[in-house]
């Protein structure tokens, strides 16, 4: 098993429960719209028939499509969730630094994943880092 993967996927509440209701929102108002479009393109063709006649033709017709497309949003949400680690899990262990930092204590070095994101920043944090701690790299309490 690779040491360096992530155990926890939901690891800042904040930023990845936005993110988790936007993506679950935008995938309903996708799934409500294309089946209003449906809908709406079968009374054009045939606007004599009753509504029921058309909603019970559509479900016949996409139902399915539409029951798979629900059922995939978890599965798009988690994938969400776990590209979203990539960049809050940096930031989380950026904020732990700076408010080492900040405290006065010595921060340790910050070292990324190789899949994340900002590592150019991680690196740049460790310069400060360095330079805050003492050019002797030596930490203090």
């Amino acid at each position: 098993m690779d040491p360096h993967r992530r155990n926890k996927q939901f690891i800042d509440s904040e930023v990845q429960g936005a993110l988790a209701r936007r993506m679950a929102i935008h995938w309903l108002m996708y799934a409500l719209m294309a089946a209003l479009l449906l809908i709406g393109i079968r009374w054009l063709v045939n606007p004599n028939t009753p509504l029921v006649d058309h909603l019970n033709e559509a479900w016949r017709s996409y139902g399915p499509v539409f029951i798979i497309l629900l059922s995939m949003a978890p599965l798009f949400i988690y994938d969400a969730m776990k590209l979203s680690n990539r960049f809050t899990g940096p930031v989380l262990r950026l904020r732990r630094g700076l408010n080492e930092l900040a405290s006065g204590k010595a921060a340790e070095e910050i070292k990324l994943r190789e899949e994340d994101f900002w590592q150019d920043i991680a690196e740049d944090f460790n310069r400060v880092a360095v330079r805050l701690n003492g050019s002797d790299g030596a930490k203090h309490t």
